[in-house]
């Protein structure tokens, strides 16, 4: 049996080359004598939109073995700890209301899980705070834009949990420098024109418009929404998710700060709008905007002019607008034969939750730990990799729709059909079937390679205010319980003297760079 030798990684961007990084960084970690190559077209755009992150991010940056100052100072990075979601539960002209999803889970002081007792208080009506201020230090510092961290943390360590918002065409540059610089991974540049699968269906070759053959063991499809090697020529179908997560179209427009003084925020902000979501997040520079819709329910000009109602500012034609056109879904298997696809060549849903960079990095982690010595141990390889992703885009549509489905809105066509029962998982339906009865629990989520966790579901749940009938708790003492809500409060007071702002956090990183 042969050993895998070479694998190719086609399509460039921060997919491609994130993957050609994180397995070049594996092979060697591990002492694997495998070349990495990747194939890029000068002729093929990236996308290029998604500029929030997942806290994996920093795990992954670190791995490959890139500086994190490096990266905040050539990415525009800024620190980001959380979303906050604006108006998704009421028309914002009867209730105005927010929520956040902050990125540490609840605080448990001496041990002690609070969300139960935040249940039963907020039945009794003497919890006046949300869940996520009641329990979390974190969501203090997104309301005062707080850095996660000090300049005296080190590289890719914290003391809140946190992400970063981005410029996914620098990460994609920097990422390349890196690969081919530190990590040996060889660049092609060239279009692919031809994939020649051999007697039993593997790939065996690609051929480029100027009729060069590549060879390799392995490959993997980077070429976005395209699927060239997954979809065209291996024939997996794709598995349409669009009548759950109805959004399709999304209008992105940067804008400027109005002076160097401006806050960075420190989560990304979602706002609802008539016919879906509008997303603002902080950069170093600027801000990276758009307003994801259904474009059923709303023009490309009505969109448009959504965005620049939401600024502030005139609906003017010439701005740089940029349409994207998506469908939410993922192919029926991410690997088949000795092919595997990350990014949005193996499926996409909407941006809400920033999951695209990171399921490119759990993509590649996962074939990082799975790549197989030798052709005839891919099988079982293929089946573990597609068995874990098939659980993890459905648990990610269901988490989505769970942010639509709980909302009190009926002021729209859009929103009146976030709640119509066929436009939600059955999975879903059962899940909150069970937890109007009782409290969710991580024995209600048994699968350990889902994105989203139990402290990520009730931040969602209890922040749109679908509270369940019982909860479990211990019989403790309520001045034991009142203490250990107080001691939060006291955190918050402690972050506030110790923290500096994202912005000045940024300007320390990069002053430090410069000397």
């Amino acid at each position: 049996m042969k050993d895998l030798s070479r694998v190719i990684v086609v399509g460039g961007g921060t997919s491609g080359w994130l993957s050609a990084a994180y397995l070049a960084s594996s092979f060697k970690r591990t002492g694997r004598d495998i070349k990495v190559s990747i194939i890029e077209s000068d002729t093929i755009p990236t996308i290029g939109v998604g500029e929030g992150t997942f806290p994996t991010i920093v795990n992954t940056l670190y791995e490959i073995g890139l500086s994190e100052k490096e990266f905040i100072a050539e990415c525009d990075a800024s620190f980001k700890q959380g979303a906050l979601f604006k108006n998704w539960l009421y028309n914002p002209s009867d209730k105005p209301h927010a929520y956040y999803h902050p990125f540490d889970p609840p605080a448990k002081p001496k041990g002690l899980d609070l969300s139960a007792y935040w249940v039963s208080r907020k039945h009794q009506g003497t919890m006046q705070q949300d869940f996520a201020h009641a329990t979390s230090v974190q969501s203090f510092l997104c309301d005062e834009n707080l850095a996660p961290k000090t300049p005296e943390t080190g590289e890719y360590a914290w003391l809140a949990k946190y992400a970063y918002h981005l410029d996914a065409a620098k990460l994609g540059q920097l990422l390349k420098k890196h690969a081919m610089n530190k990590l040996q991974v060889e660049h092609i540049v060239a279009d692919i024109e031809q994939v020649e699968l051999d007697e039993q269906g593997f790939i065996a070759h690609l051929v480029d418009k100027q009729q060069r053959q590549h060879d390799a063991d392995f490959f993997v499809d980077c070429t976005g929404f395209s699927s060239l090697l997954l979809a065209k020529a291996l024939k997996v179908p794709f598995v349409d998710k669009s009548h759950y997560l109805t959004v399709d179209t999304a209008v992105v427009l940067p804008v400027e700060y109005a002076d160097a003084e401006t806050p960075i925020t420190t989560h990304t902000v979602s706002t609802a709008q008539d016919a879906g979501w509008i997303w603002d997040i902080a950069l170093q520079n600027r801000r990276g905007t758009g307003y994801v819709y259904n474009s059923h329910y709303c023009s490309k000009e009505q969109a448009e002019k959504t965005l620049c109602d939401y600024h502030g500012i005139a609906h003017d034609s010439e701005k740089r607008y940029r349409h994207i056109s998506f469908k939410t879904g993922y192919r029926e298997k991410s690997w088949a034969k000795n092919c595997c696809a990350i990014g949005f060549s193996s499926g996409f849903v909407e941006p809400l939750e920033a999951t695209a960079i990171a399921m490119v990095e759990a993509g590649v982690r996962s074939l990082a730990a799975r790549f197989p010595a030798t052709r005839e141990a891919m099988l079982e390889r293929e089946k573990q990799y597609n068995r874990i992703f098939t659980s993890r885009w459905d648990n990610i549509i269901d988490f989505i729709k769970l942010h639509y489905c709980l909302t009190k809105r009926d002021d729209t066509p859009f929103w009146r059909e976030q709640k119509n029962p066929e436009t939600i998982p059955a999975s879903l339906q059962e899940k909150l079937k069970a937890w109007q009865h009782y409290g969710i629990t991580d024995g209600d989520l048994p699968y350990k390679y889902d994105l989203f966790t139990l402290a990520s579901w009730q931040y969602i749940l209890y922040g749109l205010e679908f509270l369940p009938d019982y909860v479990e708790k211990a019989p403790i003492n309520e001045e034991i319980i009142d203490k250990a809500f107080a001691s939060i409060a006291a955190q918050k007071r402690s972050a506030a003297s110790k923290l500096l702002s994202n912005r000045a956090l940024l300007e320390a990183f990069g002053a430090s760079c410069k000397s």
